[in-house]
């Protein structure tokens, strides 16, 4: 069955490696992204592969701009079927005494007011199609906090909260909201910074269990079993794929000596003693 799939900030690592997934199944899918030349090319991709799918740029914090993106895709396709809010943006590591108001609005909006505002847009259109799936990405850090990403853990656990309330809400219309909390992710990114020899890389894959960072495809290969059939009474659950490192306090004691030594805050404090 086609699923009309719209998925946030997909034109690169976690993001593209889902819309690439659920295109390969069959599925069309509506790419997201604030920039364009990266959105254009995993559409690019997902057409030279045999799939359907087209580019809605939006940033999804301006709640004007996500009701269009949703606009647009009602139009072309009559609807949205799964909606994954992917999109996030990195923040500055510091610790919280240490953080700039600016660190702190702009990882809220983006992570959880743009996980809201994509939400709410999708809940509207699935409740009248009697359909829906919503996936959402959290992160171990809103479940356990994590040194140094205040604000980032702060708006993950916003989202899974608002999961859990939005999956009471909408199960009864047939629709199900989940969200995934991934560990340290083998994005691009990180791959180039692990093979530099990052400290904050390597800390993290020691502190795994398993050893190694999740792959992007295994995290949209479960996305995918989560709008399938098979996963039809599954709601509400918040999914880690980490490894095992949720176990883990390695990564929290290095990233607490890494920022203390930096920190004005604790500077000033030790040159009263």
């Amino acid at each position: 069955m086609e699923m009309v799939t719209l998925v946030t900030g997909s034109g690169s690592g976690i993001g593209r490696a889902i819309a690439l997934e659920f295109a390969k199944s069959g599925h069309p899918v509506v790419v997201n992204d604030i920039v364009h030349e990266a959105g254009k090319r995993v559409l690019s991709e997902i057409e030279a592969g045999g799939g359907e799918g087209s580019f809605i740029p939006a940033d999804i914090s301006n709640v004007i701009q996500v009701k269009s993106m949703f606009e647009k895709a009602r139009k072309k396709y009559g609807g949205v079927d799964i909606l994954v809010n992917n999109a996030g943006v990195p923040g500055p590591f510091s610790l919280v005494a240490d953080m700039a108001d600016e660190t702190w609005h702009k990882t809220i909006s983006i992570h959880l007011n743009g996980t809201f505002f994509c939400l709410r847009e999708a809940a509207r259109l699935m409740m009248v199609a009697g359909f829906g799936r919503i996936i959402n990405m959290a992160s171990i850090a809103g479940l356990l906090g994590t040194v140094g990403s205040g604000e980032y853990g702060a708006a993950k656990a916003g989202i899974i909260n608002l999961t859990m309330t939005a999956a009471k809400e909408l199960g009864p219309f047939n629709i199900t909201v989940n969200a995934i909390a991934p560990g340290m992710v083998g994005t691009p990114t990180n791959v180039k910074l692990k093979d530099k020899g990052s400290p904050f890389i390597n800390t993290a894959i020691e502190g795994t269990p398993t050893g190694r960072m999740t792959d992007p495809e295994e995290i949209a290969k479960l996305i995918l079993f989560l709008s399938s059939e098979a996963a039809a009474n599954i709601n509400g659950q918040v999914i880690r794929v980490d490894g095992g490192a949720g176990i883990s306090i390695g990564m929290d004691d290095f990233m607490h000596s890494f920022l203390s030594k930096k920190s004005p805050t604790v500077m000033k404090i030790k040159s009263t003693e």
